[in-house]
């Protein structure tokens, strides 16, 4: 097939969470024969070299607001023009142009977050406004859904399209386990972005505050974005590192007993995540806490801390805490534990998933199948 993989709200100009997916999704995808190229209307028209590398990209600045209904139309007949089999289209928001690009071609929304809260907590009134007001367009001309959780799946059951649940995954090939770390006192570490509600950093703190014996590092907020609604001060054993690349972030995991998830996903009416961090904290071996259901984690994992998803004090907790780190100190997670989060076994299902929705859309218009 020629797949267009159309982004929207992925920063692909440096090396993020996101990026690395999108790029372990097309190695993949043209692993397995198939021809894809990646489409976006981005703020930053520079590329990062690990996503290039792995399939040709085409990307328009979005520009000022007035220009962006142009600038859009402008990228999906660019797109149409490459004639792609499938659309699959990373879904955010409306954009000028995609309900008559999804009349001409199949397109598969990837569902990543529950978008009727989120915004409300990310956007400016107006935007989320615009966006309430204009993405049932969108998501009503989509052919088919793939949730990365079931509790998205039923967001979108209403709109009556094939939809198979694929959570987060990661390219186990690429990253390799850490050894235990040294036998200290507990660290513990996070690796997120700033000014995220949901991720619960004063939840972190809370725990640090419970344990302060314990040493706490923060990556990706700073003393400047720290939650303004975080009325207590930081604990004197929690550092704020601010954003940090991989190849900086990658020696306080090494020195981590423990990583942290999400924490607060409740913020979003949400309790279901599978969060990118957590598979790449897996891959490594760590150990996690967190406070949501993880999608690809079934209950009961030993290497999985599940706290309630709620704003009560954690307090009660501080004996199921100890009692993990003591567990965890001087081990890793075994790799057997976690091959099922591999792309190597997430993306053979979304292919397939991907072919019947293309197959299915020519029938129903009468057009030749695919060669096979």
């Amino acid at each position: 097939m020629k797949i267009a993989y159309l982004g929207q709200m992925a920063d692909v100009s440096r090396e993020t969470s996101i990026a690395k997916k999108i790029r372990d999704q097309l190695r993949a995808w043209r692993a397995a024969g198939h021809d894809c190229r990646y489409f976006a209307l981005v703020s930053s028209v520079g590329l990062w070299p690990g996503l290039t590398a792995e399939a040709p990209a085409t990307v328009v600045a979005r520009g000022p607001a007035w220009l962006r209904p142009f600038r859009s139309r402008a990228l999906c007949r660019t797109l149409a023009d490459w004639r792609p089999d499938l659309v699959y289209f990373r879904y955010a928001y409306h954009e000028a142009g995609l309900p008559d690009l999804f009349a001409r071609f199949p397109a598969v929304a990837e569902i990543n977050s529950d978008d009727t809260i989120e915004y409300a907590l990310t956007l400016a009134p107006a935007k989320n406004l615009y966006h309430q007001l204009t993405r049932r367009r969108i998501l009503r001309s989509v052919s088919a859904f793939v949730p990365v959780t079931h509790e998205l799946a039923r967001l979108v059951a209403p709109f009556a399209r094939p939809s198979e649940v694929i959570a987060n995954s990661i390219d186990l090939s690429a990253v390799a386990p850490l050894p235990p770390a040294p036998a200290s006192s507990p660290r513990l570490v996070f690796v997120g972005t700033a000014r995220t509600p949901w991720h619960g950093l004063g939840r972190i703190a809370e725990i640090a505050r419970l344990f302060p014996d314990w040493s706490f590092d923060i990556v990706g907020d700073d003393a400047k974005t720290w939650p303004s609604d975080s009325t207590a001060p930081i604990p004197s054993n929690l550092v704020l590192h601010g954003t940090l690349p991989r190849e900086r972030y990658l020696p306080l995991l090494a020195s981590a007993t423990v990583a942290l998830g999400t924490f607060e996903l409740f913020r979003k009416g949400m309790h279901e995540a599978c969060p990118l961090k957590v598979r790449e904290y897996l891959a490594l071996g760590l150990p996690v806490i967190g406070a949501c259901e993880d999608t690809d984690i079934p209950p009961g994992a030993d290497y999985y801390l599940r706290l309630p998803n709620d704003a009560a004090s954690l307090a009660p907790h501080r004996e199921a805490l100890a009692a993990f780190l003591d567990r965890w100190r001087l081990r890793r997670v075994p790799r057997a534990s976690i091959a099922h989060l591999d792309t190597a076994v997430k993306e053979p299902r979304r292919l397939a998933f991907m072919q019947d929705i293309a197959a299915d859309w020519r029938a129903r218009r009468g057009i030749a199948p695919l060669p096979s």
